[in-house]
């Protein structure tokens, strides 16, 4: 199987792209073309067409988690294609997120954007599951992620509002997509909030795989202690990745320490990338 992949959106971008802080990424697969998060707000949509792609052929969207950098562009791709359009995603997307930033006394809005009902009037036909959703018998989501790991936690900055009253939020809608392939499996995440070693051991307990050969997207270690940072390097080694093509939230510091440890497998995946694997 071949699998073509287009960095729509992201924090930096190639020549003659804009970046924004968020995600978005095409992904062909399997017959299937899905867009991956959305971005910020206009990024993803407009180089898309700078790189030629039509989202209108898309099959489906499907959504990382709630924040606004990943979903903030969904209301503005739904109008562009004009058509109804299945959307996966957990069913706490649409909580009310928050976060209090070092040195801020205001916690600052973060959430999706628009609500259920305005984008179903966009065309949105959503698919909300906490369960892994199968796209193709080779490409699903993996659902709500467990968290096992001692040393991935998610923020205690992020936050959710019942009434007037925050409690921390447990990115409960954290997801990943998988695709399991003859070369091993590739997981695209958004964030990673739950913990990328978490995702990949759930990736290879739902597909009875124990090879992972390529990690797409943010993998959120930009305030990451350096015994998480090291222990993740640990396992990707032990797992034998191929291809790192980390970028969003997984901060400058992380982003070399990976590449200082794969050298050949690590990759910035900016805005504007286009590249197939294997």
């Amino acid at each position: 199987m071949e699998i073509k992949v287009s960095t729509l959106s992201e924090n930096t971008a190639l020549h003659g792209y804009i970046g924004e802080y968020g995600l978005s990424l095409f992904v062909e697969a399997d017959g299937k073309r899905i867009l991956f998060d959305t971005g910020l707000s206009f990024s993803a949509y407009h180089n898309a067409q700078i790189m030629g792609i039509d989202l209108t052929s898309i099959d489906c969207i499907v959504l990382s988690h709630g924040h606004l950098d990943h979903t903030g562009g969904l209301a503005e791709t739904l109008h562009r294609i004009g058509r109804e359009t299945e959307v996966i995603a957990h069913p706490d997307v649409f909580e009310p997120r928050y976060a209090l930033r070092d040195g801020q006394t205001q916690e600052r809005f973060i959430g999706m954007p628009c609500s259920k009902e305005e984008l179903e009037n966009h065309g949105a036909r959503f698919t909300l599951s906490k369960e892994p959703v199968h796209i193709t018998r080779y490409i699903m989501t993996t659902g709500e992620i467990p968290m096992l790991t001692e040393y991935e936690k998610v923020e205690s900055n992020l936050l959710v509002k019942a009434g007037e009253k925050f409690t921390p939020d447990k990115i409960a809608d954290d997801l990943s997509l998988i695709i399991n392939t003859e070369f091993g499996l590739v997981v695209f995440t958004g964030c990673g909030h739950r913990g990328i070693v978490n995702i990949l051991n759930h990736a290879r307990k739902l597909t009875a795989s124990n090879s992972i050969y390529a990690v797409i997207g943010g993998i959120h270690l930009f305030r990451a202690s350096e015994e998480r940072i090291q222990m993740t390097i640990a396992e990707f080694r032990t797992r034998g990745v191929n291809k790192l093509g980390v970028c969003h939230c997984t901060g400058f510091y992380a982003s070399a320490k990976i590449a200082e440890a794969f050298p050949k497998e690590f990759f910035l995946n900016n805005a504007g990338n286009h590249f197939a694997l294997p």
